[in-house]
């Protein structure tokens, strides 16, 4: 799939990078093989820690769904691998 305009400035200015899935993604609308990801926003923090005051895990997992683009339940469905490139985009980790 091409990128678009939007998304190939989002990746020039660092905020915004589309990523091919290793395992492509069975959803209900359908199959995601690439994700436009974004940086984890401070306000993404605050609703995962509202949502799950008490689990770091989730908290992090919730962010990256937000980031993501995808429903929590279809994140969870991410492979390790692709779980791994997301986080590194989205946290800025290595």
């Amino acid at each position: 799939m091409a990128q678009t305009e939007a998304q190939q400035l989002q990746e020039q200015l660092g905020t915004g990078k589309v990523i091919k899935l290793v395992e492509p993604l069975q959803t209900p609308n359908g199959v995601v093989t690439e994700l436009t990801l974004r940086r984890v926003r401070v306000k993404d923090f605050k609703r995962a820690a509202e949502q799950y005051p008490d689990n770091v895990v989730l908290q992090e997992a919730l962010c990256l769904a937000m980031a993501s683009g995808l429903q929590s339940e279809d994140f969870d469905e991410l492979s390790w691998e692709d779980y791994a490139l997301v986080r590194q985009f989205c946290l800025g980790t290595h």
